[in-house]
């Protein structure tokens, strides 16, 4: 057999070897306007979503409401926001003891099951007119945060000493973006997405969601295997056979 011969045996083999192990990922863009939406959220197309807290309650003066706020709906009170959202009691209040407490906020909230390992990815901004308020030691800040099953982990905060905030060229004055990625085992998820104003109700506070997507992998039935397995054990012997006459 040929040098030529013998790499396009391997090459041959190795791309049917490649075929029959490595599984196609299927990706989607999230459809937000199915989930469970509160306060002030819109939608503008798929795997996108923008959320603030502001209330139409003049948050912002001298500048209008209209400059922060997406939907024309203001956002309600974390008690309602919590209860929609699914999230426990008083979980969005940073440390109640000391009383700080999360006053209002918007967000959205979907159920997933999902039959296999799925990864959820989606790019973010937080964007704020706030500023972190210390009060007798204890920070008073606003927050962006991503809850599964009712565990909350913030995205972004006006603290600094969480997320380093830039100056903004949107209408708020700052903001600081990121990526997001968690894969999850197959099985049902609470997934939700908010931000809320921390310690007043004046100053709105944003999220911005994009290119949100969920992606799967999907892994080749046994039988499949066996179908792709048994050609490729023919090829290997008719091009052994055939170096063995050759030589």
């Amino acid at each position: 057999m040929s040098i030529k011969s013998s790499t396009l045996a391997v090459s041959i083999i190795f791309g049917l070897s490649t075929v029959a192990f490595v599984s196609p990922s299927q990706a989607a863009l999230i459809n937000f306007n199915s989930w469970n939406q509160v306060g002030d959220v819109a939608t503008p197309s798929l795997g996108q979503a923008n959320i603030s807290s502001n209330s139409l309650q003049n948050d912002d003066s001298p500048d209008p409401d209209s400059n922060f706020n997406f939907s024309n709906i203001p956002a309600i009170d974390s008690p309602n926001l919590e209860s929609t959202l699914g999230l426990p009691t008083q979980s969005l209040h940073p440390d109640p003891v000391n009383f700080v407490f999360a006053f209002e906020g918007s967000g959205l909230e979907n159920q997933y099951t999902f039959t296999e390992d799925t990864t959820l990815t989606f790019n973010w901004t937080f964007l704020t007119n706030d500023q972190t308020r210390n009060i007798s030691g204890f920070d008073f800040d606003d927050y962006a945060f991503i809850s599964l099953d009712g565990q909350i982990q913030t995205l972004a905060s006006t603290n600094n000493s969480v997320s380093i905030l830039i100056p903004s060229s949107t209408n708020f004055s700052r903001e600081v973006s990121g990526n997001y990625l968690r894969t999850f085992s197959p099985g049902t998820y609470s997934i939700a997405l908010g931000v809320v104003d921390v310690g007043s109700f004046d100053l709105t506070s944003a999220l911005k969601i994009n290119n949100a997507q969920l992606s799967s992998q999907q892994v080749p039935e046994s039988n499949s295997l066996v179908g792709l397995l048994i050609p490729l054990g023919f090829l290997s012997a008719r091009f052994l056979r055939q170096n063995k006459k050759n030589a």
